[in-house]
């Protein structure tokens, strides 16, 4: 069949058409989709190099936590007798002996219990209202009961606390001496540090002899005391490694 120039026109147009067509299904519109999943991909990746930085930005403010928290730590733990003196009867034998030599006591028998582990429990005072009745009919503007709303906050609040876990000993010591010398002695004690506690004081003669001797003269007599003093410690926080990679 033969073509007149007209339709070889037509015919070379619609396979121009055609060609262009092919051209943007095979080639154009997969490149276009390769965009698209690369845009895609491209804000994946953003969005994960954004969580990173996140993380990274928290790393330092982190670390100053951790340091100031263990900070905080050690300086509580100050209080407490360090854990190798307690754990060493002798050491804590020697310096207990050096209290009583500079106090002029001496020292009749001395007993130090094996280190155990206690509850360290706090103390505080809990008010009371005897007869609710009374204390309410009394109590017309709620003032009384107000204040003791405030009297009792601390309590209430140490009493919810969480009690906690600490070493522990006692120190079981009877000494004789003058009366001034025994209060050097409990005061040189009380001195140590707070976790060093005097937990019992039992004279065997609160007169130190004035009573039963009337040829002693005051102050200058002498008895037997036996004290118990309770010793607490925690152990060290090691240090947090928090320039490690």
């Amino acid at each position: 069949m033969k073509l007149n120039y007209r339709e070889k026109v037509i015919l070379g147009i619609l396979l121009a058409v055609i060609i262009l067509i092919a051209g943007f299904v095979g080639l154009v519109k997969p490149k276009s989709q390769d965009i698209e999943d690369d845009t895609a991909l491209r804000e994946t990746k953003r969005t994960e190099q954004q969580e990173v930085q996140d993380k990274i930005d928290q790393i330092e403010p982190l670390k100053k936590k951790i340091d100031a928290t263990y900070q905080e730590t050690n300086k509580l733990a100050e209080d407490f007798v360090p854990m190798e003196e307690i754990n060493d009867t002798y050491m804590l034998d020697q310096y207990m002996r050096e209290y009583a030599d500079e106090s002029e006591v001496k020292i009749l028998d001395l007993q130090l219990e094996e280190l155990n582990s206690q509850v360290l429990k706090y103390y505080y005072f809990t008010p009371e209202v005897l007869s609710e009745d009374l204390f309410a009919a009394s109590d017309l503007n709620g003032d009384a009961q107000t204040a003791f709303d405030q009297l009792s906050a601390e309590s209430n609040s140490l009493s919810e606390r969480t009690e906690e876990e600490v070493v522990g000993t006692q120190y079981a010591v009877k000494v004789q001496g003058t009366r001034e010398n025994i209060w050097a002695y409990m005061k040189a004690i009380e001195d140590i540090g707070d976790t060093r506690i005097i937990s019992s004081v039992k004279f065997q003669d609160y007169s130190f002899g004035e009573l039963m001797d009337d040829t002693v003269a005051e102050g200058e007599g002498e008895t037997e005391v036996d004290f118990i003093v309770s010793f607490y410690s925690v152990y060290e926080m090691a240090k947090p490694d928090t320039e490690a990679d």
